[in-house]
């Protein structure tokens, strides 16, 4: 392959940088070692040069580097065993099982079962077919980096609602603690509403709950469905 000039390249969509660096490659044996190799090179001269690295230059180089870690183990894998001296012929096997055969008692033989094949890695691929794979990569790669965000956005909100909720519960307590002048009076719960809105007493009444929960204050209610009030405890300082 010719050299190049990397800023032009930059500019290009990743699969157009693909055809480029395999070039001088058969489109339907394309080598994906070598095609990595390229690829980790082109990133490191955006690199050298200043050059912006977009983050599918970055998840192309990370998903050509997986298929090719896997196409080399396919290739160990694959390697010819040495011939090893107790292995016996197929043929002296069989004699041996026809000797215990009738000693052995009827068996029988279910249905075959048909495994599921999974594609194994290769180390040469079509073009088309690597850009495909490459492509279905990366798009898996984006969903979990978004629903990553949407994480961290949630837990986030999360903690936003949670200090808002503490600064509210505090602000309740101060508020009930200045409707009593002794630490028997109690307050009922219907002068901490400032609005005659049923959304407010319900979120004051869970506050309330929430205040209880926290043994800040004690609830009283005489009578099933009768007035609450709310009597607040000292805090030990």
């Amino acid at each position: 392959m010719e050299d190049y000039n990397v800023n032009m390249v930059a500019e290009q969509p990743w699969e157009e940088t693909l055809e480029f660096l395999t070039s001088d490659m058969d489109p339907e044996s394309i080598d994906i070692c070598v095609l990595t190799d390229r690829y980790r090179t082109y990133i490191k001269e955006l690199q050298k040069n200043d050059l912006e690295v977009s983050a599918k230059a970055i998840r192309v180089c990370a998903a050509l580097l997986n298929m090719k870690a896997q196409a080399l183990q396919l290739e160990e894998e694959e390697e010819p065993e040495e011939e090893n001296p107790m292995d016996f012929e197929e043929e002296e096997l069989i004699e041996e099982e026809e000797m215990i055969e009738d000693d052995e008692p009827d068996l029988v033989v279910g249905p075959d079962l048909e495994m599921p094949v999974k594609q194994k890695p290769r180390r040469r691929v079509q073009l088309d077919e690597l850009k495909a794979s490459l492509k279905d990569a990366m798009d898996v790669k984006e969903q979990r980096e978004q629903r990553e965000q949407e994480r961290m956005e949630m837990d986030q909100q999360f903690e936003v609602e949670e200090e808002d909720l503490q600064s509210k519960l505090n602000s309740l307590y101060g508020r009930i603690k200045n409707f009593v002048s002794s630490p028997t009076d109690n307050v009922d719960f219907t002068e901490i509403v400032e609005q005659d809105d049923s959304q407010e007493r319900i979120e004051k009444f869970k506050h309330v709950l929430n205040l209880e929960n926290d043994e800040k204050v004690d609830l009283i209610q005489e009578e099933f469905l009768g007035n609450l009030r709310i009597k607040p405890k000292e805090q030990p300082s």
